[in-house]
């Protein structure tokens, strides 16, 4: 018999165990060898008295005898044997088998049997006091009576044939179903369980059974949290007052029975920790994991799987009574299965409940939590900030550097989740001032979360999704945004955008295209060619054209502009030379000739050997993207002569057309993230949907700056980041 045997069957601890499996003694020959030439097991290492005592224990048991100089075994008998290699499941099923017969005893067998047991059922103790001893009689029990014995004696008979029935014939499947059937039998008294049921170990499959059959608790109150509580979503929940009506009952005692159903669901949960799911392989669940949190999209994938329609917060609480012998619950149960009708003003109302390695170093995450929810509601006259790190310290009893390192990106991504709130690049957690602002303020807070020029109207609905408790009209904000407070309109259609823009954004200017129009040609003591001006509007007006800028400013009522041939214009105001000749009204705007655009495209093939991208290139390059578009379009609609055509046709057989656009790179990664932050006035957060990569990509830079292994030119773009961070109080 091998050391793993003995352990299998319980008859050692781990410690002595381990014991055994360090100093190389495998099996209980070799244990009895040792103990006969040295007395005891003291010497071994790790060895403490209790070892020795239970070690020496295991050589009396299966005492060998010396013939011949040589150790042989004790003859066992077949049940020794087979008990000696029951699998855990195997244990589990018989334990629950000899728990459920007995409760089917009279009641005066029972009290023998568990008497003489000591109340210790499992199949270790039971074999060791009844089948395996040598010296048991039922007729020397004290106190037992003549009718009592017969019963007993088939007690024991079905106990010792089902231990044999279950060695020779049960396949895994069969023994899951059987553990299943004599736990939820012998726990719950259901006669009629489902084959599914039986055969799956899903802690969520059972719960859901077990629930519908009202199981943990009274069929009433049971359907009283069904209806009060997020357990399933396709519940409708209702309000205290519509249940109370419903089961002819007071508002106040449906909410003490709501209330009592919560406190006691973790103890009824409990259950489920006598199955062994496999959480990792199913849903990527891992036990060595420091943060377990449920979103929609596990969730989805746990009902999916399971078939079943549980909340994600009722599936939270489900892993956290399973996985809580290796984690603890972060947040509040009652605040996430509660639907929120009202919020507690002394404390942080969770949002979620947070499944926490208990390895992980300890912090007081709900007094934290507490603290975070009293500053935001505290009326903050001024933005302030202060360092993360030093904060977590406040909260944590053992303060080193490696605790608050260990500890530090779980409680940012709780705090991120909990209040929306992110650190900025110097891991500083900042609180914004939430005083009463100016009218004008709403609406420049609006545009700097839209992030781009927006007309009155998308103003508004920002400012109403923002502040819906808010007193205003469009006409108001219209009223509000005057340049002395920083706006700007954008063309003439009721369009503005931020002062401040200009300088931060290279593609922003606001104003008419008639005024950008000014402020370019004002730069110049000579006329520019349309071509020269459109480029230069163009990047701040995009959706124009050469055409359309050109006749805007040619209908000017207030003549600011003059005209000349060649299409070059200048101000009115300026004297130009001779040089330049004053258009007549019989006078059309000149181009490049088709030929001359067709050759700029193909020196550029001839250099690049590829066609040109639409973004993140030069404006030359972009222009020749537009020319060879229009072309590309006048071919199909047949306007483009037959000649021009072959031309161009020919370009896309030697480059066939592709994305117009480059592929992402760390630098286009950057300006997305810039753009971002300009347009929401935060950081990306890690549990909004559709912002997780840009997280990743900042905490990942982040990370990479720390260490300095950032490039150069990351470097450059991380420091940009930096300085629009502080600008905007971030």
């Amino acid at each position: 018999m091998t050391i793993d045997e003995i352990y299998n069957n319980q008859e050692i601890s781990v410690r002595s165990y381990n014991v055994c499996m360090y100093s190389g003694l495998n099996t209980v020959t070799e244990l009895i060898e040792y103990y006969l030439r040295y007395n005891n097991f003291c010497k071994l290492r790790n060895c403490g008295q209790k070892s020795n005592e239970e070690l020496v224990s295991i050589c009396n048991k299966y005492q060998a005898f010396i013939e011949k100089g040589e150790i042989i075994r004790n003859i066992k008998n077949p049940l020794e044997e087979i008990l000696a290699s029951l699998t855990r499941v195997q244990r589990e099923v018989i334990n629950s088998f000899i728990v459920i017969n007995a409760n089917n005893l009279s009641v005066r067998s029972r009290n023998v049997i568990s008497k003489l047991l000591t109340d210790n059922f499992n199949i270790r103790n039971f074999s060791d006091k009844i089948l395996l001893n040598k010296n048991f009689t039922l007729s020397t029990i004290d106190n037992i009576g003549k009718k009592t014995i017969p019963e007993l004696e088939i007690y024991i008979d079905i106990v010792r044939d089902f231990i044999f029935n279950i060695n020779k014939n049960a396949s895994e499947k069969q023994l899951i179903a059987l553990k299943n059937h004599f736990l939820i039998q012998q726990t719950f008294s259901i006669p009629k369980i489902p084959t599914e049921i039986l055969q799956s170990e899903s802690i969520f499959k059972i719960v859901d059974f077990l629930l519908k059959k009202n199981a943990f608790f009274s069929e009433t109150h049971n359907s009283i949290i069904q209806e009060t509580l997020n357990i399933y979503q396709c519940h409708k929940k209702k309000t205290l007052e519509e249940v109370a009506m419903e089961y002819n009952l007071s508002r106040e005692r449906i909410r003490q029975i709501r209330k009592d159903c919560i406190n006691e669901l973790s103890e009824r949960l409990s259950f489920i920790k006598n199955f062994n799911d496999d959480l990792s392989s199913k849903y990527g669940i891992e036990s060595s994991s420091s943060l377990i949190k449920i979103d929609e999209n596990l969730a989805k994938q746990i009902n999916i799987r399971n078939e079943t329609d549980f909340s994600k917060e009722f599936i939270s609480c489900i892993l956290a009574v399973y996985l809580n012998d290796n984690f603890i619950v972060i947040g509040n149960v009652e605040d996430i299965l509660q639907p929120k009708y009202s919020n507690s003003k002394n404390r942080h109302n969770w949002n979620n409940i947070y499944i926490i390695n208990k390895e992980l170093p300890k912090i007081d995450l709900i007094s934290l939590a507490n603290d975070i929810n009293k500053r935001k509601s505290e009326k903050i006259e001024e933005t302030y900030s202060f360092n993360f790190k030093s904060y977590l310290s406040v909260f944590m009893d053992d303060i080193n550097i490696e605790s608050i390192n260990l500890i530090y990106p779980i409680v940012e991504r709780i705090v991120n989740s909990e209040f929306n709130l992110s650190l900025n690049i110097e891991d500083n957690l900042i609180f914004k001032r939430n005083t009463i602002k100016q009218a004008f303020e709403y609406s420049y807070e609006a545009l700097e979360i839209l992030g781009k020029p927006s007309s009155i109207e998308e103003i508004a609905q920002k400012v109403f999704e923002l502040y819906p408790d808010y007193q205003t009209d469009e006409n108001k904000i219209r009223a509000s945004m005057r340049r002395k407070d920083g706006f700007v309109p954008v063309g003439r259609n009721s369009v503005f955008g931020l002062k401040k823009w200009e300088k931060e954004l290279e593609d922003f200017k606001g104003g008419t295209i008639r005024s950008i129009t000014y402020d370019f040609l004002e730069q110049f003591s000579t006329p520019k060619h349309i071509t020269e001006i459109t480029e230069y509007v163009l990047k701040y007006r995009p959706n124009s054209n050469e055409k359309s800028i050109y006749y805007n400013l040619k209908i000017d009522e207030s003549e600011t502009f003059s005209f000349f041939k060649s299409s070059y214009i200048g101000l009115n105001n300026r004297i130009y030379t001779e040089d330049f000749e004053i258009l007549k009204d019989t006078d059309i705007i000149e181009r490049n000739s088709w030929e001359e655009r067709y050759d700029d495209l193909q020196n550029f093939l001839l250099l690049e050997n590829r066609l040109p991208f639409s973004n993140g290139v030069p404006e030359e390059e972009i222009r020749l993207y537009r020319w060879l578009n229009v072309q590309k379009g006048k071919l199909k609609t047949k306007k483009l002569d037959e000649q021009k055509g072959k031309l161009i046709i020919e370009i896309y057989e030697k480059f066939p057309p592709i994305n117009g656009k480059r592929r992402l790179n760390s630098t286009e990664k950057y300006d997305e993230l810039i753009e971002f932050i300009k347009r929401n006035q935060r950081l990306p957060s890690a549990d909004k949907q559709g912002e997780e990569n840009l997280y990743k990509f900042f905490y990942k830079q982040r990370k990479l700056y720390n260490n300095d292994e950032l490039n150069n030119n990351e470097k450059s773009y991380f420091s940009k980041v930096f300085e629009i961070l502080k600008n905007q109080n971030l």
